[in-house]
């Protein structure tokens, strides 16, 4: 740094998921800034979570990666991350997004082609299952011209478009076969989320996310992509692209972050970690929404009530080989494979088997050996068939979430504080690469230091 030249300010980033690395990245470029980013998990990355799987043949070993959080993305709702991944000339591959829904095993189908749809070849009998077919094509024109009212007026506070898809459903008069053999399971594979949650979902915010991602829609649909290697091959890449001079990371959990008193005329953040005290300029929340109110100390009643607002619930993912979890009909094994059982006429559980095999590209020696991701799986795959179980943590968007949301800007800053993560928007690696270029030049203005890549203008 030139003697002359103002001193670095000291930024911290707490979480290296994809929105503090995404932050991170867009600030270091800026010879004005330091940034220590500090993550406690024992890998870098979030969702971005590689597990390295090892299966015997008989020409040895076979070993590739799999992804278990992160697994898709597409150039035209992604482009920040189609962005990011070009620049650090990440490897990639075609993918795709078919979906297949078993109940009970006694109903089984996928939307693939009309040879999926009805893979079960009785669905072709049942009135039942012709009505939700007819049932979709009418939600598809409805949900379309909803959300196209939507782009016209922007954010809108017309209840019509803020009640909860229980309430759309009932008023539009949607069949039960619809609801339950393909709409509940169809967002609530997306959102990781159980079907009374999904209903209390605004139906604004879901219509304008499956508008946005071509699920309304059988023509013209984006090419899904993944990254060819696993997601880590993207989080090695953007932490080494990082100027050693300008970042550093620390492999430890922050325990505390203490506020500064408005009063006081000492306006830097107090960060205790493992390794003890740290003083910041300004501290980046890239953590879950929850893990930032029991981290904080010293916020406003008004911030805490924004953050609690928006929860997460707890997910369990099974990495395993076990093919009794998919569907019985093999014709209607799909990439996203949706499973309920039922009880006293109700929906009791759910779970998603994610089939890698079809998401992305795998060593020749395994493609007829299938790998599949089980999320809250119902039935227990083999033992010996497993390879990693992993928590992860999903945000629950209902309308209280929503509504928090689109009061965070209120609280971006106060007291040295930012907020980025997925959860400030629909919980999607493009939301959290979002929020985190958004938070680095909102924070590059506050601290008056060029950002020297401009933020995108939002796809969403």
């Amino acid at each position: 740094m030139h003697p002359h030249s103002s001193p670095q300010k000291k930024v911290a980033i707490v979480g290296a998921g994809i929105s503090g690395l995404g932050c991170a990245y867009a600030l270091q470029k800026n010879a004005g800034v330091h940034v220590t980013l500090f993550e406690e998990a024992s890998h870098i990355g979030g969702h971005s979570n590689t597990v390295d799987i090892e299966i015997a043949d008989r020409n040895g070993v076979v070993k590739c990666g799999v992804d278990t959080g992160f697994l898709v993305f597409n150039r035209k709702t992604y482009p920040r991350l189609t962005r990011l991944f070009e620049e650090l000339q990440v490897p990639i591959a075609l993918s795709e997004m078919t979906f297949s829904v078993s109940i009970d095993h006694s109903l089984e189908w996928s939307g693939d082609n009309l040879n999926t749809l009805f893979g079960q070849r009785t669905n072709l009998l049942r009135p039942a299952f012709w009505r939700m077919v007819t049932d979709i094509v009418r939600f598809n024109r409805l949900a379309t011209a909803l959300a196209t009212k939507q782009v016209n007026a922007g954010h809108s506070t017309d209840p019509k478009q803020l009640q909860s898809i229980a309430s759309f459903l009932d008023e539009h008069g949607f069949s039960r076969p619809f609801r339950e053999w393909y709409f509940l399971p169809m967002i609530g594979a997306i959102w990781s989320c159980p079907t009374q949650q999904m209903l209390e979902f605004p139906i604004e915010t879901m219509v304008r996310f499956c508008h946005n991602h071509g699920l309304l829609q059988v023509n013209n649909r984006p090419q899904w992509l993944t990254v060819r290697g696993g997601s880590k091959e993207y989080v090695s890449r953007l932490i080494n692209a990082m100027h050693p001079e300008r970042f550093k990371l620390i492999r430890e959990a922050v325990k505390k972050v203490n506020v500064p008193d408005p009063q006081s005329p000492d306006k830097r953040v107090e960060l205790i970690s493992a390794q003890g005290i740290h003083y910041f300029d300004e501290v980046v929340m890239a953590c879950h929404s929850d893990e930032s109110l029991k981290l904080l100390h010293g916020i406003a009643e008004f911030d805490r009530s924004l953050l609690a607002a928006i929860p997460y619930q707890s997910n369990r993912a099974v990495l395993h080989r076990d093919a009794n979890l998919l569907p019985r009909t093999k014709r209607c094994w799909a990439a996203w494979n949706y499973k309920t059982n039922y009880s006293n006429n109700q929906i009791q559980a759910v779970s998603v088997d994610y089939l890698i095999n079809k998401l992305q590209p795998l060593p020749a020696a395994l493609q007829h050996e299938p790998i599949i991701v089980s999320l809250n799986p119902l039935v227990e795959p083999k033992p010996d068939l497993v390879f990693k179980e992993i928590a992860y943590s999903h945000p629950i968007f209902d309308a209280k979430a929503i509504s928090a949301q689109k009061n965070l800007s209120l609280i971006q800053g106060k007291g040295g504080i930012w907020f980025c993560g997925a959860w400030t928007g629909y919980g999607f690696h493009e939301d959290g690469l979002r929020s985190g270029e958004l938070v680095a030049a909102d924070l590059a203005t506050s601290l008056h230091v060029p950002l020297k890549r401009p933020p995108l203008q939002s796809a969403n």
